[in-house]
C-alpha cells in the first residue's frame, strides 16, 4: 500500500537583544526531545502523524558571524516499519542571536514534521548533530502504533500540548484549522505559564443528526486524584470539530499530572476519551505531596536502610533510564523518606529483578572503566555496557605506532549485529564513543581519521 509524505521545512528562530557578549562554551551534551500526536488521515486507511521536536539552544555551539551568534543542528529522521525504512530525511534548524545572555539560554529550537502513513507499528529514530561541531550529537527514539479512525462512532484525536495557540491566517509550519499551534515538546510547563492544548473530534453527526456536545477536561495528580473538572458545551458542531483550550497552572505544585479530555453527548454519556501526562515545575510552592506516596505499599526492603546520600547516588546511577520530568521531580524531593518512596515506585514499574541486573552492571562498570576520578557508569563505555550489557567481543588496539588507542565492541544480538568504537584521545584519558552502527547511536563512517596523532 502506498503512502504520502508531507514535510514542512524548518523553523528559524531569531532573537534580538541590545548588547554583544562573548561566546559561551556549550555544555557536555546537546539534547533533542521528541513528541508526537495522531490525527485523522486523508482517508479511512491512513493516519496523520505529527512529529514534534525541540533542541535547547544552550546545548549548541555558537559561531560568530556578521549577524551575531549563530547556532544550529542537523536533524535526521528515520522511520522503520519492522526492519524496513519507510521514511528518511535530514534538514537544518538554526538560530541567530545578538546576545548569549539568559534570554537565549532559555530558547528551544522547535519544529514539527507531519506525515501520512497507513496503519501499522512504527519506530522513529531522531538525531541531532551540532551544526558547528558535527561530532557532538544526541539521538532519541519513539515507538508508535497507527490505527485508522473508525467512521461509525465519535472519536477524539490525541492531545497536543502547546506553548501557545492563536488564531492565524498565515500558513506556517505550525498552522492547522485556522490556528497556529506551537507545540510544547514533552509537556513540561513552569507554573507561571499557561497550559494550552489542542485536539480534534470526529464522526459527530452519525445519520445526519446534529446535536450539542460537552467537552469535559479533568486533571488528576500522580496517584489519580481529581484536582479539577471543567465542562464546556459545543453548540451543534459539524461532522468534526477542533477543541482548543487553556489552563492556568499556578495552583499546581511540581509534579506529574494527567489530563483527561472526554466527549459527552447532551445526556452526559461518554462517547470518547483520551488522556496524556504533563509535568509542572513550581519553584515557589514545591513538590506535589502525592509524589511521596507513588510507591503503593511499603518501600522496597532493600531501600529501607539507605540514607539520603545513598538514595541520591542510586538515582544518579539510573540516569540512562530516567526522563527529564523524573529528574526534575526527584530534584524537588527533600529528605530520605520521599526519595525512598519515589525510588520504590520507580523500580516497581519495571520487571522483577530489573533493579538487581541494572545495578550489577553499574558495579561492573565502576570496577572496569573508572578513570581520573570519574566513576565508570558516567563514562561512554560504562553507559554502553549498562544499556546493552556485556559485548560479545572486544577488539583492543592499545599504543599502536602513531595511532591513538581504541576499542571496538561487537554485539551480535542487537539489531542483527552492531559495533561501538571507543577512542582514547589522550594517553591518560577516558575512551570516548566516536562511532556505532546502532541506529540510535552516534554514527561516523570516517571515524578512522581520528586515530592519527597530530
Amino acid at each position: 500500500m502506498s503512502y504520502r509524505v508531507v514535510l514542512l521545512g524548518l523553523l528559524l528562530v531569531a532573537v534580538a537583544c541590545s548588547s554583544r557578549s562573548q561566546i559561551a562554551s556549550p555544555p557536555e551534551h546537546i539534547k533533542i526531545i521528541v513528541d508526537a500526536a495522531r490525527f485523522r488521515g486523508a482517508n479511512d486507511s491512513t493516519v496523520s502523524f505529527e512529529i514534534y521536536y525541540a533542541i535547547p539552544r544552550v546545548g549548541l555551539t555558537n559561531k560568530v558571524d556578521s549577524s551575531g551568534f549563530s547556532a544550529g543542528a542537523v536533524v535526521t529522521a528515520i522511520i522503520y516499519k519492522g526492519d524496513s525504512v519507510v521514511f528518511a530525511d535530514r534538514w537544518i534548524v538554526s538560530s541567530t542571536v545578538t546576545d548569549t545572555s539568559a534570554s537565549s539560554k532559555l530558547m528551544n529550537l522547535v519544529g514539527m514534521t507531519p506525515l501520512l502513513f497507513p496503519r501499522g507499528d512504527y519506530r522513529l529514530v531522531l538525531k541531532a548533530n551540532d551544526r558547528n561541531a558535527l561530532g557532538r550529537m544526541d539521538s532519541t527514539h519513539l515507538v508508535f502504533k497507527l490505527r485508522p479512525v473508525a467512521s461509525n462512532k465519535a472519536l477524539l484525536s490525541d492531545i497536543e500540548f502547546s506553548a501557545s495557540i492563536a488564531g492565524s491566517s498565515e500558513h506556517t509550519m505550525f498552522y492547522k484549522n485556522t490556528y497556529e499551534v506551537i507545540p510544547n515538546v514533552g509537556g513540561l510547563y513552569s507554573s507561571d505559564k499557561m497550559c494550552y492544548y489542542y485536539l480534534e473530534a470526529y464522526n459527530l453527526t452519525p445519520g445526519g443528526e446534529r446535536r450539542d456536545y460537552i467537552v469535559r477536561t479533568t486533571v488528576c495528580d500522580a496517584v489519580g486524584r481529581e484536582l479539577s473538572v471543567r465542562n464546556r458545551t459545543k453548540k451543534k458542531p459539524g461532522e468534526s470539530m477542533v477543541i482548543v483550550d487553556q489552563m492556568a497552572l499556578d495552583s499546581l505544585r511540581s509534579g506529574t499530572y494527567t489530563m483527561i479530555v472526554a466527549l459527552l453527548d447532551s445526556a452526559k454519556n461518554t462517547l470518547s476519551s483520551v488522556s496524556r501526562k504533563f509535568f509542572v515545575f513550581n519553584a515557589v510552592s514545591g513538590t506535589d505531596s502525592s509524589l511521596t506516596t507513588l510507591g503503593a505499599g511499603a518501600p522496597l526492603a532493600i531501600l529501607k536502610n539507605m540514607d539520603e546520600t545513598d538514595l541520591d547516588e542510586e538515582f544518579r546511577e539510573v540516569r540512562y533510564i530516567t526522563g527529564d520530568a523524573e529528574r526534575k521531580q526527584f530534584a524537588q524531593l527533600k529528605g530520605a523518606e520521599p526519595k525512598r518512596s519515589f525510588l520504590s515506585a520507580f523500580w516497581r514499574g519495571r520487571p522483577t529483578g530489573y533493579r538487581d541486573e541494572y545495578l550489577a552492571r553499574v558495579v561492573s562498570t565502576n570496577s572496569r572503566f573508572s578513570v581520573m576520578g570519574k566513576k565508570g557508569y558516567r563514562t561512554d563505555r560504562g553507559r554502553v555496557y549498562i544499556v546493552y550489557g556485556a559485548p560479545d567481543d572486544v577488539e583492543r588496539h592499545p599504543n599502536e605506532s602513531e595511532s591513538r588507542s581504541y576499542e571496538i565492541w561487537t554485539y551480535n544480538n542487537v539489531q542483527g549485529g552492531v559495533i561501538f568504537v571507543f577512542l582514547q584521545r589522550d594517553v591518560s584519558g577516558d575512551y570516548e564513543l566516536v562511532h556505532s552502527t546502532h541506529r540510535s547511536e552516534l554514527h561516523d563512517e570516517n571515524w578512522q581519521r581520528l586515530l592519527t596523532i597530530q
